[in-house]
């Protein structure tokens, strides 16, 4: 599934809200934010590692001014970052 689309199952309204200095991700159940202001991609895939015990990629999708975090060990999960 292309990143367009993946990024389609989230709310409109939570689309809306997307903001440099957040990570937004959807598991396949539930929707959840949290804070990464000034955060490097290096952190954000640290944070991931620490807490969800698996490496990660970023891909940058510069005409939607959005990257995709892949995870490994969950490669379902849609994780955004607006910058």
């Amino acid at each position: 599934m292309l990143f367009e689309e993946k990024i389609q199952q989230f709310p409109r309204e939570l689309r809306k809200a997307w903001n440099v200095g957040f990570v937004f991700m959807y598991n396949g159940k539930t929707f959840h934010h949290f804070p990464a202001r000034q955060w490097t991609d290096k952190q954000i895939k640290e944070y991931f590692q620490e807490n969800y015990d698996s490496s990660s990629i970023i891909i940058e999708h510069s005409d939607l001014k959005l990257k995709e975090l892949q995870i490994e060990n969950f490669p379902n999960w849609i994780v955004v970052i607006p910058y």
